[in-house]
This record gives C-alpha cells, sequence and structure tokens, in this order.
C-alpha cells in the first residue's frame, strides 16, 4: 500500500498509531459502589500525541473510534491540543472504547471494554502521513487482534523506508492476549520494522516471566530488537543497543496519580530526540516529563514549556539536558 519511491514532505514530528477512547473515572469509590464517572479521553496514541503538542510539537494521531457521540469527544479533545485528528476513522458497527476506572485510597479497580479501536484499517493517507513523519509510534495494545494489528505492522514497516524513527510499545495482557505464543510471535515480526523498543519492566514480566532486568533486555533483542529503553518505575530505565547497557536515573517526584504517566514519558522522549539529544539524554528528560506528570492528578495533566520541566526537575535549562 502507497509504495511511494520518493518519500512526501515531512509535515509532523510524531505520528502515533494505536487506540484512543475515553475513560470514565470515579474517584474515592470501588466499581461495585461508583455511582458518579467524569469523562477523559485516554488511550496510548491519544494522550502521547497530545502530552507532545503541549511541549511545542506537531503531532498526528491515527486510530480508530465509534460513529458516536463518545468518538466526536476524543477526535474534539484532540482538535482542542492542536493535534491533527483528520485521519480518525468512525467504526459503524462497533460503538468507541470504554474504560471504566474506580480509584479509593492505593486500590485502583478497573473494568475495559475493547470495541472500535481494534477495527483500525490503514488507508493510503495514513501512510503518507507517517512517511511525513520524523517519529512514529506504534502502539502494542492494538496488536492483540486483526485489522488493528495489521494496521500498526503496516504504517511502521511503510514508514520506515523513508527513515522515519519507528518505535514499538510492546504490551502483553495474558487476561485479553490468552495465546502468550501469538503474541510473542507477533511482537517479533513487528519488531522487524522498530528502531526502538519501549517496553515497561512490568512488560517485560508479562512477556517472560521474573527474571533479572540484563536477562530482560537480552530476551527482547533476541527477539529482534536493535534498541530497547526499558523503563522501571523509581529505579530509572535502562538504554541498551545490545552490546552496552546505559542507565539513565529516575527523577525524584511526588506519586499523585499514575494515569498516563507513560504516554508523558514517550512524549517527552520524541521531543527531546527530535530536537537532536541523544539517546540516553532524551531519556532522561523523558523522565522528568512522567516526574511531572505523576505529581498532578488527572487521565490528562497540562505540561509546562520543556525548558521550565527541566529547570524546575533537572536544575538546568532544556539546552543543556
Amino acid at each position: 500500500m502507497n509504495d511511494l519511491r520518493v518519500p512526501p514532505p515531512v509535515i509532523y514530528d510524531l505520528t502515533t498509531v494505536g487506540e484512543a477512547y475515553i475513560e470514565l473515572r470515579a474517584e474515592d469509590s470501588t466499581l461495585p459502589e461508583a455511582s458518579a464517572f467524569t469523562k477523559h479521553i485516554a488511550g496510548s496514541a491519544a494522550l502521547i500525541s497530545i502530552y507532545h503538542s503541549m511541549l511545542g510539537g506537531k503531532a498526528n494521531c491515527i486510530a480508530s473510534v465509534g460513529a458516536d457521540a463518545h468518538g466526536t469527544f476524543v477526535q474534539n479533545v484532540l482538535r482542542q491540543h492542536k493535534v491533527n485528528a483528520s485521519t480518525m476513522q468512525f467504526s459503524r458497527e462497533y460503538l468507541t472504547s470504554l474504560l471504566f476506572v474506580a480509584r479509593k485510597e492505593r486500590i485502583i479497580q478497573s473494568a475495559y471494554y475493547r470495541l472500535a479501536e481494534w477495527q483500525l484499517h490503514n488507508t493510503k493517507e495514513h501512510v503518507t502521513l507517517a512517511q511525513g513523519s520524523k517519529i512514529v509510534h506504534g502502539s502494542g495494545f492494538c496488536l492483540w487482534k486483526h485489522p488493528a494489528r495489521h494496521s500498526v505492522f503496516e504504517i511502521l514497516r511503510l514508514a520506515k523506508k523513508f527513515d522515519s524513527l519507528t518505535v514499538l510499545q510492546p504490551f502483553y495482557e495474558p487476561a485479553l492476549w490468552r495465546n502468550r505464543n501469538d503474541a510473542l510471535a507477533t511482537i517479533k515480526k513487528t519488531l522487524q520494522f522498530a528502531d526502538i523498543l519501549t517496553p515497561t519492566i512490568d512488560d517485560a514480566e508479562n512477556l517472560f516471566g521474573k527474571a533479572s532486568r540484563e536477562d530482560h533486555l537480552k530476551s527482547f533483542h533476541e527477539m529482534g530488537a536493535t534498541t530497547v529503553i526499558m523503563t522501571m518505575g523509581r529505579n530509572g530505565a535502562l538504554v541498551s543497543d545490545g552490546s552496552k547497557v546505559v542507565r539513565v536515573p529516575a527523577v525524584d517526584a511526588e506519586i499523585v496519580d499514575p494515569a498516563g504517566v507513560h504516554d508523558a514519558w514517550h512524549a517527552g522522549l520524541y521531543y527531546a530526540l527530535n530536537h537532536g539529544k541523544q539517546l540516553a539524554n532524551a531519556t532522561y528528560f523523558a523522565n522528568a516529563v512522567a516526574a511531572w506528570a505523576l505529581g498532578v492528578e488527572g487521565v490528562l495533566v497540562d505540561l509546562p514549556a520543556p525548558g521550565e520541566i527541566s529547570d524546575k526537575l533537572l536544575g538546568k535549562p532544556f539546552e543543556d539536558v
């Protein structure tokens, strides 16, 4: 599809491909007891693109929602944050996916209704936008089922042909993706077209079981990952090229709300890479963005300018990160 011989002009700093949906959240309650919920936009592709736009980047989001009021809400929120949402797909067969969340003290309960998000069909316009982006982020949350699996795979494959930096965020949840071998095979196949893999330590343990961090990195490289950035919460992140591992420290933060923190982290990584930072330095800035988001309550929090984040949390201007 759209196998161009001449690359399109670069228009976007970032294109995200994956899921966008609605989160309905109840505070100070459990799900069985909850009677009132607040509505938020959610989904890795949506939140990463919004956070990247907040930092000052130009972002495009490719995702599938329902042809319903919730789908319109998702598209409107993306546009309000200056994210291109012109290629959002609206399914007439499936409603917009919903995530119900209830939080009471340290207990968080959730119920996920996966509906329209896996109905993503890639188009020539999607591919052209991705090929005209400096970075393309593929969400592993959509790899569990076709046609979204094929769409993420193809967009990464065709974006990489014209030297976009391609990133895969892996995901494996046994309750959803019940065939672990299928998950491993799908991630391995998709890794052919990803320059960087960005798992969390939880992703690694879900895929490979309990092991040392070094063994987890080795397992990802054996699957075909060229570069791995594995985030580990308070323990920072490890950046590995298969022969050398660099430990990047975490940035101290008060833990107020972990919702969307990994999405803010990705946005910080991409912003820094697009501004010429080396991978370890970009990861350090991403850790600072995540720390900022962690200290604010909400699924989607406001991010200040990159310079303010680096000044307050890293003690230096962004130029010196």
